[in-house]
Protein backbone atom coordinates (compact mmCIF):
# COMPACT_ATOMS: atom_id res chain seq x y z
CA UNK A 1 0.00 0.00 0.00
CA UNK A 2 2.55 2.20 0.82
CA UNK A 3 4.54 1.51 -2.79
CA UNK A 4 1.34 2.86 -4.39
CA UNK A 5 0.71 5.59 -2.30
CA UNK A 6 4.60 6.51 -3.53
CA UNK A 7 3.88 5.58 -6.96
CA UNK A 8 0.69 7.93 -7.07
CA UNK A 9 2.45 11.05 -5.35
CA UNK A 10 5.26 10.13 -8.28
CA UNK A 11 2.36 9.78 -11.10
CA UNK A 12 1.21 13.55 -9.77
CA UNK A 13 4.44 15.11 -9.73
CA UNK A 14 5.11 13.55 -13.39
CA UNK A 15 1.29 14.84 -14.59
CA UNK A 16 0.16 17.34 -12.89
CA UNK A 17 -2.81 17.81 -15.07
CA UNK A 18 -3.81 14.33 -13.63
CA UNK A 19 -3.93 15.26 -9.84
CA UNK A 20 -7.77 15.97 -9.60
CA UNK A 21 -8.16 12.58 -10.88
CA UNK A 22 -6.00 10.69 -8.45
CA UNK A 23 -8.04 12.20 -5.64
CA UNK A 24 -10.74 9.16 -5.31
CA UNK A 25 -7.84 6.97 -5.41
CA UNK A 26 -6.04 8.60 -2.73
CA UNK A 27 -8.97 8.58 -0.53
CA UNK A 28 -9.66 4.84 -1.35
CA UNK A 29 -5.81 3.79 -0.25
CA UNK A 30 -6.33 5.68 2.65
CA UNK A 31 -9.30 4.11 3.53
CA UNK A 32 -7.98 0.77 2.63
CA UNK A 33 -4.99 1.19 4.47
CA UNK A 34 -6.88 2.19 8.23
CA UNK A 35 -8.79 -0.63 7.39
CA UNK A 36 -5.82 -3.02 7.18
CA UNK A 37 -3.97 -1.75 10.65
CA UNK A 38 -7.65 -2.11 12.26
CA UNK A 39 -7.66 -5.73 11.30
CA UNK A 40 -4.12 -6.34 11.80
CA UNK A 41 -4.51 -5.15 15.27
CA UNK A 42 -7.47 -7.78 16.05
CA UNK A 43 -4.79 -10.61 14.72
CA UNK A 44 -2.61 -9.29 17.49
CA UNK A 45 -3.07 -11.68 20.42
CA UNK A 46 -0.85 -9.21 22.69
CA UNK A 47 -2.88 -6.35 21.59
CA UNK A 48 -5.94 -7.94 22.78
CA UNK A 49 -4.28 -8.97 26.16
CA UNK A 50 -3.41 -4.91 25.67
CA UNK A 51 -6.86 -3.61 25.72
CA UNK A 52 -9.23 -6.44 26.53
CA UNK A 53 -11.76 -8.55 24.86
CA UNK A 54 -14.52 -6.01 25.29
CA UNK A 55 -12.37 -3.41 24.08
CA UNK A 56 -11.56 -4.96 20.97
CA UNK A 57 -15.08 -6.17 20.08
CA UNK A 58 -15.82 -2.94 20.31
CA UNK A 59 -12.87 -2.22 17.87
CA UNK A 60 -14.18 -5.15 15.79
CA UNK A 61 -17.79 -3.69 15.81
CA UNK A 62 -16.47 -0.31 14.09
CA UNK A 63 -14.24 -1.43 11.51
CA UNK A 64 -16.98 -4.23 10.47
CA UNK A 65 -19.95 -1.09 11.12
CA UNK A 66 -17.46 1.04 8.59
CA UNK A 67 -17.72 -1.66 5.96
CA UNK A 68 -21.06 -0.59 5.73
CA UNK A 69 -22.75 -4.07 4.40
CA UNK A 70 -24.69 -4.00 7.57
CA UNK A 71 -25.39 -2.41 10.75
CA UNK A 72 -24.07 -3.62 13.93
CA UNK A 73 -25.66 -2.70 17.62
CA UNK A 74 -23.10 -3.40 20.32
CA UNK A 75 -24.55 -3.77 23.86
CA UNK A 76 -21.92 -4.31 26.12
CA UNK A 77 -20.99 -3.58 29.40
CA UNK A 78 -17.47 -1.65 30.67
CA UNK A 79 -14.49 -2.66 32.36
CA UNK A 80 -12.78 -6.37 31.85
CA UNK A 81 -14.63 -9.54 31.27
CA UNK A 82 -14.31 -12.34 33.93
CA UNK A 83 -12.27 -14.65 31.55
CA UNK A 84 -8.54 -16.01 31.42
CA UNK A 85 -6.93 -14.64 28.58
CA UNK A 86 -7.00 -17.61 26.95
CA UNK A 87 -10.71 -17.28 27.38
CA UNK A 88 -10.90 -14.04 26.04
CA UNK A 89 -8.45 -14.52 22.98
CA UNK A 90 -10.96 -17.68 21.95
CA UNK A 91 -14.10 -15.67 22.42
CA UNK A 92 -12.72 -13.11 20.55
CA UNK A 93 -11.39 -15.56 17.52
CA UNK A 94 -14.89 -16.98 17.62
CA UNK A 95 -16.68 -13.66 18.00
CA UNK A 96 -14.58 -12.81 14.45
CA UNK A 97 -15.80 -16.10 12.49
CA UNK A 98 -19.35 -15.47 13.15
CA UNK A 99 -18.85 -11.97 12.44
CA UNK A 100 -17.04 -13.60 8.91
CA UNK A 101 -19.75 -15.54 8.47
CA UNK A 102 -22.47 -13.01 8.53
CA UNK A 103 -20.33 -10.80 6.28
CA UNK A 104 -19.43 -13.79 3.71
CA UNK A 105 -23.57 -15.64 4.03
CA UNK A 106 -25.71 -13.98 5.81
CA UNK A 107 -27.20 -11.62 3.45
CA UNK A 108 -28.26 -9.60 6.93
CA UNK A 109 -28.87 -5.87 6.85
CA UNK A 110 -28.51 -5.48 10.74
CA UNK A 111 -26.68 -7.38 13.34
CA UNK A 112 -27.05 -7.25 17.22
CA UNK A 113 -24.31 -7.96 19.44
CA UNK A 114 -25.19 -7.95 23.30
CA UNK A 115 -22.45 -9.02 26.37
CA UNK A 116 -23.42 -9.74 29.68
CA UNK A 117 -20.48 -10.07 32.35
CA UNK A 118 -21.10 -10.17 35.69
CA UNK A 119 -19.58 -11.91 38.74
CA UNK A 120 -18.92 -15.81 37.41
CA UNK A 121 -21.16 -15.26 34.32
CA UNK A 122 -20.09 -14.29 30.59
CA UNK A 123 -22.60 -13.96 27.88
CA UNK A 124 -21.55 -12.89 24.26
CA UNK A 125 -24.87 -13.05 21.73
CA UNK A 126 -24.76 -12.39 17.90
CA UNK A 127 -28.17 -12.16 16.16
CA UNK A 128 -28.64 -11.28 12.36
CA UNK A 129 -31.33 -10.97 10.27
CA UNK A 130 -30.08 -12.66 7.37
CA UNK A 131 -31.45 -15.68 4.96
CA UNK A 132 -30.30 -17.97 7.75
CA UNK A 133 -29.95 -21.54 7.42
CA UNK A 134 -30.24 -24.97 8.12
CA UNK A 135 -27.85 -25.91 10.80
CA UNK A 136 -28.11 -29.90 11.05
CA UNK A 137 -27.09 -29.79 6.48
CA UNK A 138 -24.51 -27.44 7.04
CA UNK A 139 -22.88 -28.87 9.79
CA UNK A 140 -22.72 -32.01 7.36
CA UNK A 141 -21.48 -30.31 4.76
CA UNK A 142 -17.70 -29.73 3.42
CA UNK A 143 -18.18 -25.66 4.03
CA UNK A 144 -18.98 -25.50 7.41
CA UNK A 145 -15.20 -25.70 8.80
CA UNK A 146 -16.24 -22.14 10.24
CA UNK A 147 -19.48 -23.11 12.23
CA UNK A 148 -17.07 -26.32 13.26
CA UNK A 149 -14.22 -24.00 14.74
CA UNK A 150 -16.62 -21.83 16.51
CA UNK A 151 -17.97 -24.88 18.21
CA UNK A 152 -14.52 -26.89 19.08
CA UNK A 153 -12.98 -23.45 20.36
CA UNK A 154 -16.14 -22.75 22.67
CA UNK A 155 -15.34 -26.74 23.84
CA UNK A 156 -12.03 -25.87 24.76
CA UNK A 157 -12.30 -22.54 26.00
CA UNK A 158 -15.30 -24.32 28.81
CA UNK A 159 -17.88 -22.09 27.05
CA UNK A 160 -20.98 -23.56 25.67
CA UNK A 161 -21.78 -22.38 22.58
CA UNK A 162 -25.81 -22.68 21.06
CA UNK A 163 -26.31 -21.50 16.78
CA UNK A 164 -30.14 -20.99 16.13
CA UNK A 165 -30.97 -20.38 13.03
CA UNK A 166 -33.52 -21.68 10.20
CA UNK A 167 -34.09 -20.82 6.51
CA UNK A 168 -35.67 -17.35 6.05
CA UNK A 169 -35.28 -16.48 9.92
CA UNK A 170 -31.55 -15.21 10.32
CA UNK A 171 -29.66 -16.81 12.95
CA UNK A 172 -28.49 -16.62 16.61
CA UNK A 173 -25.21 -17.50 18.41
CA UNK A 174 -25.12 -17.19 21.58
CA UNK A 175 -21.79 -18.27 24.03
CA UNK A 176 -21.75 -18.90 27.80
CA UNK A 177 -19.12 -18.97 30.07
CA UNK A 178 -19.50 -22.69 31.95
CA UNK A 179 -19.62 -22.72 35.46
CA UNK A 180 -17.68 -24.92 37.41
CA UNK A 181 -18.69 -25.65 41.16
CA UNK A 182 -15.20 -25.91 43.34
Amino acid sequence: LTAMHIQIENQKMDHPNLVDGFKPIEIYLAEVTQHLRLLSRTLNSDYLGHIGLLSAIQLEVDRLNALRRFQINLETVTGNSNLDKNQELMVFRMFQEIMQNALRHSSAKNLSVSIKNTNNHFELKVEDDGKGFDIEQTLKSQKASGLRNILKRAKLAGMECTINSSIGKGCLVELKKISTLS
